[in-house]
């Protein structure tokens, strides 16, 4: 998964490059911007994976499994406002660069370019740079202004992480089997349960979500968490 310093430097490296490439063949551009976009969506599948993988090579035959994780968790009354307010964040933040992308070139082109030009005049009188600099000046502020809000709405969904359910799972001892998907489990995940809605709850500093098993025998998922290396969360 990639790190926080890697998203920046590929954010800093592509201002650049659209900066540049604007300045010197901007009928290109927009090539890079479908690279770009299409690399940001492959990190942001990664970070929302997470430490899922596609199940394969699953060695002993499962301690635990559920398939009927859905129907127990339909009747979980408390889950919908939980996935209401999730949904919530999660459309905020990607709708917003579109708002931003509608809204902020014009204003910029329009009353921020001409100053950026005077200053970058005042330094050299090469056309080309003062066209990258007015350029860089307008990528930076785009990028700035979509990732600004979305960097603090998602700071303050991670306050209360994502909540992710599987429709059927399995235990074994390596990891946990949600829809296909492979967990390993860590030394830093532990447990927490909710018998009264009938889950069990499996956390890590690491995710940015918390994985949740419904099932009707909590006790015995407990128990399989236990002896596969899993401690009750603290606090």
């Amino acid at each position: 998964m990639p790190s926080r310093l890697v998203n920046i430097a590929i954010q800093i490296v592509s201002i650049v490059i659209f900066a540049l490439i604007s300045a010197i063949a901007p009928e290109y551009t927009w090539i890079f911007f479908i690279l770009y976009i299409a690399l940001i969506m492959y990190i942001t599948t990664k970070l929302i994976a997470g430490g899922l993988k596609k199940a394969t090579g699953i060695k002993g035959s499962p301690l635990f499994k559920e398939d009927n994780a859905h129907i127990v968790m339909a009747s979980d009354a408390l889950l919908f406002q939980e996935l209401k307010d999730q949904f919530k964040n999660m459309m905020i933040i990607m709708l917003l660069p579109l708002l931003v992308i509608l809204v902020a070139p014009p204003l910029y082109w329009q009353y921020v370019s001409p100053y950026i030009n005077e200053l970058a005049r005042s330094f050299t009188t090469n056309d080309v740079l003062i066209k990258f600099i007015v350029n860089l000046g307008f990528y930076a502020t785009l990028v700035l202004l979509i990732q600004l809000p979305r960097l603090l709405l998602t700071l303050k969904a991670k306050q209360r992480k994502q909540i992710f359910s599987a429709r059927t799972f399995s235990i074994y001892r390596d990891g946990v089997v949600l829809d296909g998907r492979l967990l390993k489990f860590e030394k830093d995940m532990c447990y927490q349960a909710n018998i009264q809605r009938r889950f069990v709850q499996i956390s890590s500093p690491r995710l940015s979500f918390d994985i949740r098993l419904y099932t009707i025998e909590t006790a015995k998922l407990i128990d399989v968490l236990r002896r596969v290396g899993l401690d009750e969360c603290k606090g």
